[in-house]
């Protein structure tokens, strides 16, 4: 088995198990689901050679992990901001080239980055359509960087994502009117 094909089945493990973490409803519960998810999509990045998108999951366990003992105000979430641009800038100079390939890598790789940042920037945002414009639009990043990197199977989860939220935004914004 090649790299891509197996990198593809590893991610497509990890979107399955997102969906199941749609269906818990305990926060505890759904922090250490998706620490799990995260793991088998940033390993199915890494077989891939996305090592920002690993480095992104990466991130995001440990943020998870903070979250289970303390409260994610100010201070933390700009720690964790700190920390994913760190590990990424450093991941950033040794993986890509030269020429045109080398600036589309360096482009596309920044995409789980700011998908980072900007999730983890609203991640207490109170209102729900404001965090599924989030979701979409940090998904829509994350579906250019899968594409990129040959990983279909998580483009066509991130497809869905971005279709299901923008389904629950319509839903949110037609709740209480009649039809």
């Amino acid at each position: 088995m090649n790299s891509v094909l197996i990198g593809n089945v590893v991610s497509l493990a990890g979107a399955l198990f997102m969906i199941g973490v749609g269906f818990i409803r305990s926060r505890k519960k759904i922090l250490a689901a998706q620490c799990f998810q995260f793991a088998i999509m940033g390993a199915g990045n890494l077989i891939l050679g996305g090592t920002t998108g690993f480095i992104a999951n990466l991130v995001s366990i440990l943020r998870n992990l903070y979250c289970f003992r303390k409260p994610f105000t100010a201070l933390p979430k700009v720690v964790f901001l700190l920390i994913q641009l760190i590990l990424s800038i450093g991941t950033m100079q040794w993986q890509t080239g030269p020429g045109a390939a080398g600036v589309f890598r360096f482009v596309i790789g920044w995409f789980p980055v700011l998908a980072a940042l900007l999730y983890t920037w609203f991640l207490d945002v109170e209102s729900a359509s404001a965090l599924k414009v989030v979701i979409i639009i940090t998904q829509a990043m994350w579906l250019f960087y899968d594409f990129s990197l040959s990983n279909y199977a998580a483009s066509v989860f991130d497809i869905l994502t971005i279709l299901s939220n923008l389904y629950g935004i319509y839903l949110l914004t037609h709740a209480g009117k009649s039809h």
